[in-house]
């Protein structure tokens, strides 16, 4: 039986080591967490890996719930919810800009292969994609400002960007069917 017991504080430490909290080995293992923490200071037990917050954060902002993510990273629900609201995490903030990304890839080539002649398309068009637009800048500004305060997102990207690009193309293709309210598209015929 004192085999059986040591054997039970060989597995106590390889947990401790690799990251476990005392109350998840005493959880695991039935052993008093008072003792567990009593041992690993006085045997000098090697300190655990600091915990992988980036990958929390990631894991977090993608869906995982925090329960899960204790468990998974061996951090506590409360110090993860400190640290969450302490940094302002968001969750869904990459799924939610990919989407804007798609939606304007997606109006874009809407618009690339409308009907000039047809107005009223092509001007709602034009105005989801100067919204789709606006509301991804506008995204990824308040991303930038969370991870980089006090610095202004147009110094990094400067004032002519994607969204300049996108404005001058709007602008073309609305001149052009000004210009040409009557004219079909030039391009391959459509079958």
């Amino acid at each position: 039986m004192n085999a059986d017991h040591e054997t039970k504080w060989a597995e106590a430490r390889a947990l401790y080591g690799q990251g476990k909290t005392a109350r998840q080995i005493a959880y695991v293992l039935a052993l008093p967490i008072a003792e567990i923490n009593q041992r690993a200071m006085s045997e000098h037990w090697p300190a655990p890996p600091p915990p992988d917050w980036q990958a929390i954060r990631h894991q977090w902002e993608a869906g995982k719930p925090v329960r899960v993510l204790a468990t998974q990273f061996g951090v506590s629900e409360t110090t993860l919810r400190k640290r969450r609201t302490r940094e302002n995490w968001q969750r869904g903030t990459a799924r939610g800009i990919d989407a804007l990304r798609l939606a304007v890839r997606t109006l874009e080539e809407a618009m690339e292969h409308a009907d000039l002649g047809d107005t009223v398309v092509t001007t709602r068009l034009a105005a989801a994609l100067s919204m789709a637009a606006g509301r991804l800048r506008e995204a990824e500004k308040q991303i930038f400002d969370a991870n980089q305060p006090g610095r202004d997102l147009n110094d990094v990207y400067g004032t002519e960007g994607e969204d300049e690009a996108m404005r001058e193309q709007m602008m073309e293709m609305l001149v052009r069917l000004n210009e040409n309210p009557g004219e079909e598209k030039e391009g391959p015929p459509s079958s």
